[in-house]
């Protein structure tokens, strides 16, 4: 870990957390005393989310509001041992796709998990390589990771938490005026309901893992007016023609986000795929930070993000969804009709996982 500091988090950071995921966090402890538990925390970003240097990533710390909704339980095949947890990533990931459905703007926030049966109150040298690794993964879709270390039996009362940041070596860690438990402000998706009912979202392996986030679709239309689109000619050009690509799309809508617009929602390829598609515009018209994310499910679930000239182009997207679902497709096809391989020693058809 040479050259890796902890350093303090600016102050004017802001990680805004629901009371039922603390209460959540701590209830998860007090249950499993002999071993490291833990999970994937979901929830919604105001701020920068993505910038192409390091400094203008710190510049965005500094105005950043993560808002922690829910977090997606370990799952039923997760590995945990008094000194080693390790989460079911394909449970984590089938819920977290369900989720994104309906929510398309959800993100995977971060993660927490617990040393209260060893009682360390540090990341150890594997947490931090691996939060690090995570942030700086091109499929990682914003700049940010945010971890939280339970320690003891108090659970997210006496918890320690902590920011990665793409590209940089140093990790930040949140002092009490950066974290705040509360039901509000309200989330980002304008909604003004809590998510209160998700405290019934069961343990790993029931129907649990299931994330009461507000619905989106209660706003209605969504007013744009956006420095940097709505005041000049060429955004307003830009914005009326993506509006009539959208009138022939039910399920697409604008919404606006932290001075930000975008395109979000589902429409279908051939009459059967669903295809979730995320436009962000860039912050203005002038300017190339846009990102593009399109997401096929199906039984092998396909997701494609993309930054740079053409990925705040609603128009290039939607040609784009095109040719990501014919590959999807194309790939499922040739998994059903793979020719089975020979049979490994011992009888089994092929590698374990």
């Amino acid at each position: 870990m040479f050259g890796t500091a902890r350093k303090k988090c600016p102050a004017t950071l802001r990680v805004f957390v629901r009371p039922q995921v603390t209460h959540r966090f701590t209830q998860e402890i007090l249950d499993h005393p002999e071993v490291e538990v833990g999970g994937k925390y979901v929830g919604f970003i105001r701020g920068t989310k993505r910038s192409e240097r390091l400094d203008e990533r710190h510049e965005a710390m500094e105005r950043l509001e993560l808002h922690v909704v829910d977090y997606i339980d370990d799952g039923p095949r997760a590995d945990r041992t008094p000194t080693f947890h390790r989460g079911d990533t394909e449970f984590q990931i089938q819920e977290f796709r369900r989720l994104e459905k309906r929510y398309p703007e959800i993100e995977h926030l971060g993660s927490w998990h617990s040393h209260h049966p060893n009682q360390l109150r540090n990341l150890s040298p594997g947490d931090i390589e691996g939060y690090r690794d995570t942030v700086n993964a091109q499929g990682h879709n914003h700049d940010f990771f945010f971890a939280s270390l339970g320690t003891d039996s108090r659970g997210f009362a006496s918890a320690r938490h902590f920011l990665f940041v793409r590209g940089d070596r140093h990790y930040y860690e949140l002092t009490a005026e950066n974290l705040i438990v509360t039901e509000g402000p309200p989330d980002p998706t304008g909604s003004a309901g809590s998510a209160g009912s998700a405290g019934s979202a069961g343990s790993a392996g029931s129907a649990g893992g299931i994330v009461a986030v507000p619905d989106p679709a209660a706003q209605g239309p969504v007013p744009l007016s956006v420095p940097g689109w709505t005041d000049s000619p060429q955004g307003q050009e830009r914005l009326a023609r993506d509006r009539d690509l959208i009138a022939k799309y039910s399920g697409l809508r604008h919404v606006v986000r932290s001075d930000r617009i975008a395109v979000t929602g589902q429409v279908v390829w051939a009459g059967r795929v669903p295809v979730t598609v995320h436009v962000l515009y860039p912050s203005s018209a002038h300017t190339t930070d846009g990102l593009l994310k399109v997401t096929v499910a199906g039984n092998q679930t396909l997701e494609v993000s993309l930054t740079g000239d053409r990925s705040g182009d609603l128009a290039f997207a939607l040609k784009a969804v095109e040719s990501i679902a014919q590959c999807a497709a194309d790939i499922h096809h040739r998994a059903l009709h793979r020719p089975a391989g020979p049979a490994a020693r011992g009888g089994q058809s092929g590698p374990r996982p």
